[in-house]
């Protein structure tokens, strides 16, 4: 499944990262930056391998939703 290309747009990853530097433990904030700096093909292996990571921080997440209220 390629979460990036079928739920994600650049925006939303990038909003994905900075939820995860800003609310994620040292090992998500360190994910975070590796997943930046991934080529294409690199990243969609980290987000294949951790759905949980996009679960958590992506789109739909908890941390998401609060963040669109907090923009109203």
């Amino acid at each position: 499944m390629s979460h990036l290309n079928s739920t994600m747009n650049s925006t939303q990853f990038h909003a994905m990262t900075e939820c995860m530097q800003t609310y994620g433990g040292t090992f998500v904030s360190h994910l975070a930056t590796a997943l930046r700096y991934a080529d294409p093909v690199n990243r969609q292996k980290i987000l294949d391998a951790l759905p949980e990571i996009v679960n958590k921080y992506g789109p739909t997440s908890q941390f998401m939703k609060s963040k669109t209220l907090a923009e109203v």
